[in-house]
C-alpha cells in the first residue's frame, strides 16, 4: 500500500519528468518501471497533475493567464540563449509569437521582401 506522502512524492516527480520531456508513453513506462507500478497508476497520476492545474487556472482570467505564460517562457528563452541552445530558443520565440499574436491577419504572406547575402569565400585549389 501506498502513503500520500508516497504518491505525492511520485507526483512530484512525474511533474518535473513531463517538463522537463514532455508526456509520451516512453515516459510513462520508464516512470511506471522507476515507481514499480502499472503504466495505469502512472496515468492517474498525470490526470491528478492536470486536475490540479485546471483547478489553479479557474478563477483566473485568460489575459492573466497568458501574462503569467509568457513570463515564464521568456525566463526559459533566456536561459536557452545563454546556454547556446538556439533551436529550442526559436521554437519558444515562435511560440510567443503565436500566443501575441503576430503572425495573425488575413494569412497572406508578409509582402515586405526578405533579402539573403550569403558571402562564399573564393577557393583556389592551386590548379592554375
Amino acid at each position: 500500500m501506498t502513503t500520500k506522502a508516497e504518491k505525492y512524492r511520485r507526483v512530484a516527480l512525474l511533474e518535473r519528468a513531463i517538463a522537463e520531456r514532455g508526456w509520451s508513453l516512453q515516459l510513462c513506462r520508464a516512470m511506471a518501471a522507476e515507481f514499480g507500478v502499472t503504466t495505469r497508476t502512472v496515468r492517474s497520476y498525470r490526470e491528478e497533475i492536470v486536475k490540479c492545474y485546471r483547478k489553479e487556472l479557474e478563477g483566473q482570467e485568460l489575459d492573466d493567464t497568458r501574462a503569467e505564460f509568457l513570463v515564464r517562457l521568456r525566463g526559459h528563452q533566456r536561459t536557452a540563449l545563454t546556454s547556446g541552445r538556439h533551436g529550442p530558443l526559436a521554437s519558444m520565440m515562435n511560440l510567443e509569437a503565436r500566443i501575441v499574436g503576430l503572425f495573425e491577419g488575413d494569412g497572406a504572406p508578409d509582402p515586405r521582401p526578405v533579402e539573403v547575402i550569403l558571402r562564399v569565400p573564393e577557393f583556389d585549389d592551386g590548379g592554375g
